[in-house]
């Protein structure tokens, strides 16, 4: 499915509820865990599921706004009651091998440049990219690259926060050029290190 066919006409408007830098600042990787609460109280989602973030333009081609989906890398209920989920974002570019100029990835900095409070369009959500199988002696082998890791850091968080008792194997492969730009693996963020005490989930890091 291309983006374009995304239906993006059920519009709902969320609020930046903070933007954390989880990679060190001298690191040349900048990913930020972004809370966005989202303002419709009957909002829902599934873990597995991502959203689509409109930036607003003009864009170069003429569009009205840009369409960029994302995985739900978790969720709660924030002290209003309104839904709250996170996202996983890096920072992107390219540098065009022919001009030698650097280009922004357009939905990757307008989230990274938001500030508490800033207001974001969403659409969605869409999709079951991943999904949990009912039983809980399942074993389940999860292996993601960078911030890959959005939607297995969601369901290790229902797994064990919300289902409780998984029986199976839950094994964790994460990848990334350092060791400090492995997403909620690292110095900055480590909050997978809660669920190191739980006998069926072990986690492993790879380093190209």
């Amino acid at each position: 499915m291309r983006l374009n066919d995304y239906d993006t006409t059920n519009e709902v408007s969320a609020s930046v509820v903070s933007s954390t830098r989880i990679t060190p600042e001298d690191s040349k990787t900048e990913l930020r865990h972004i809370d966005l609460a989202i303002n419709n109280p009957d909002f829902r989602y599934q873990v597995g599921q991502s959203v689509g973030v409109l930036v607003p333009g003009p864009h170069e081609f003429g569009q009205k706004e840009y369409l960029r989906l994302y995985s739900i890398a978790g969720g709660s209920t924030g002290e209003d009651g309104k839904p709250v989920i996170s996202l996983c974002v890096k920072r992107c570019f390219y540098v065009d091998d022919f001009n030698g100029e650097r280009y922004e990835g357009k939905a990757s900095n307008y989230l990274c440049d938001l500030k508490e409070d800033d207001s974001v369009t969403l659409v969605g959500p869409y999709n079951l990219a991943f999904t949990l199988p009912e039983e809980k002696d399942a074993n389940l082998l999860m292996i993601g690259l960078g911030t890959g890791i959005a939607p297995f850091r969601a369901f290790i968080k229902h797994i064990y926060n919300e289902l409780g008792g998984w029986e199976g194997d839950v094994r964790l492969f994460h990848g990334a050029m350092r060791g400090i730009e492995l997403a909620y693996m690292n110095d900055q963020n480590d909050d997978l290190k809660y669920y190191y005490d739980q006998e069926t989930f072990k986690a492993f890091e790879a380093l190209s």
